[in-house]
């Protein structure tokens, strides 16, 4: 039985859901405002305002908790040093929820899930910034890397003959039946000779 077992399970595995609520609190924390499905977001607003808490009390065991859901040690930064201060006096309700009807492909109920108390845009911009790690500085691409050569075969050319294939004919039921009827009377007649 499943009593006080309140998780959604969001039609996936216990793994894929996790990495699942990890990504949207990571998104949420990183741009303040995510676009999302309703039941994801009713799911990620329990997780972020759970680490919320934890970083409101900002204690090193805070730290690893958060750390524990989201390991990036600069985000767990953010959240402790820049988003926690602005919910101190608030005890509880971090974070908001916008219906915003279906969406038009699937008819998926979509909703908004942002944070109360926001940072001035450039603030956001300059966050993604130190926490992408992957984008190259402006200017720069990526190193191409050299292409493997593969040895060439040399091609044989052999004339192949084709030999004609045969049509063989083909029987319909009637027939098939007619034969089987035919092996039948001749194997009755075999038992028959033998017992004389």
């Amino acid at each position: 039985m499943r009593h006080g077992k309140k998780v959604k399970k969001l039609g996936r595995k216990k793994a894929h859901r996790l990495a699942l609520l990890r990504n949207l609190c990571r998104a949420l924390f990183i741009f303040e405002k995510i676009k999302t499905t309703l039941p994801k977001a009713k799911e990620a607003r329990r997780l972020a305002e759970h680490l919320i808490e934890y970083a409101k009390k900002n204690t090193v065991a805070g730290r690893r908790f958060i750390y524990r859901f989201i390991p990036d040690h600069k985000l767990v930064k953010i959240i402790c040093d820049e988003i926690a201060p602005k919910f101190v006096n608030r005890q509880g309700g971090y974070t908001r929820i916008y219906r915003l009807g279906p969406r038009l492909g699937d008819g998926a109920e979509m909703a908004i899930l942002e944070l109360v108390e926001k940072s001035e845009p450039e603030k956001i911009e300059q966050r993604r910034r130190l926490i992408e790690r992957r984008r190259l500085p402006e200017g720069e691409k990526k190193p191409e890397r050299p292409k493997k050569e593969k040895p060439k075969k040399e091609l044989k050319k052999e004339v192949v003959k084709k030999e004609p294939k045969l049509k063989l004919e083909r029987k319909t039921r009637k027939e098939k039946k007619e034969i089987a009827r035919k092996e039948k009377k001749e194997k009755k007649k075999k038992k028959v000779k033998k017992k004389k």
